[in-house]
């Protein structure tokens, strides 16, 4: 029987969402932002900003490379 079956379209969670898995959904978002938080707070104090530098610059040259050939 689907998700969206009538038992389950009567039914809704805390976000106010028919489907049963969106605590799932919403954890995932939580999960990747606090992963990128602990990546810029680690690349900050114990790198000094390298990674990111590096990243931010390679992705601009990538950017300007894209946009002049096209």
């Amino acid at each position: 029987m689907p998700l969206h079956s009538q038992g389950a379209a009567r039914q809704k969670n805390a976000y106010g969402r028919r489907i049963p898995c969106a605590i799932d959904l919403a954890m995932r978002y939580v999960i990747v932002i606090a992963a990128i938080a602990f990546f810029l707070i680690w690349d900050g104090m114990y790198n000094q900003g390298r990674y990111l530098d590096t990243a931010v610059r390679e992705l601009s040259h990538v950017v300007r490379y894209v946009t002049s050939k096209a």
